[in-house]
């Protein structure tokens, strides 16, 4: 792995958070103890509030998910998990499934298993891309799968200000879709890859 790896910006029982630095950068990294996983939970949801109103990202509404990793045979029809198992995901957007996707998500480990898998999170604003490779993610149309509310988008577009990209949910509509999405590919973004710690 050749990502560049990330302290801790904010270490304590409850951080401040430096809504600058997270806008600029667009993350920033906690290290929270956990005493139990009910209080954790209530860290996170007030972490949450302070970067803007929550939401819940499945049909549960719950603003806390936990997620563990599911084999392919258990998995959803669609899903990251049904395509990939319990190999590692592709880069993509979470929500990228809604009209306008969240702005941030709160990410948490209580426990990251044998496997110590760390979380990528790719740096757009340095994302350098030729000429032809950007009009592909500006005119390449995909349609987005969110049952009886799809619809189809671009990966990026001049009327936002942030990338829509998940395989899982994205259906390429023309043979150039193919192409939109390698540029996502991880020997194509490592070098825009930062590591969050295991």
């Amino acid at each position: 792995m050749n990502a560049h790896t990330y302290a801790e910006d904010y270490v304590g029982e409850q951080p401040e958070i430096d809504l600058n630095r997270l806008h600029s950068r667009g993350w920033v990294s906690f290290n929270l103890p956990v005493s139990s996983e009910s209080i954790f939970r209530e860290k996170l949801s007030a972490i949450a509030a302070k970067i803007g109103t929550p939401a819940g990202t499945r049909s549960s509404k719950s603003l806390c998910d936990t997620l563990v990793p599911i084999t392919s045979s258990k998995a959803k029809t669609g899903s990251l998990s049904r395509i990939y198992d319990v190999g590692e995901f592709p880069l993509h957007v979470d929500t990228a499934h809604w009209p306008t996707p969240c702005h941030y998500i709160v990410l948490a480990c209580i426990n990251p298993g044998s496997a110590r898998r760390g979380t990528l999170l790719m740096d757009t604003q340095n994302f350098f891309l030729e000429y032809g490779q950007a009009e592909l993610l500006y005119t390449t149309p995909f349609r987005v799968r969110n049952g009886r509310k799809s619809f189809f988008s671009t990966i990026v577009s001049k009327g936002r200000s942030f990338v829509r990209i998940d395989p899982g949910c994205m259906t390429p509509t023309s043979l150039n879709g193919a192409k939109a999405l390698d540029l996502f590919s991880r020997q194509n973004v490592l070098r825009y890859v930062v590591m969050c710690p295991r």
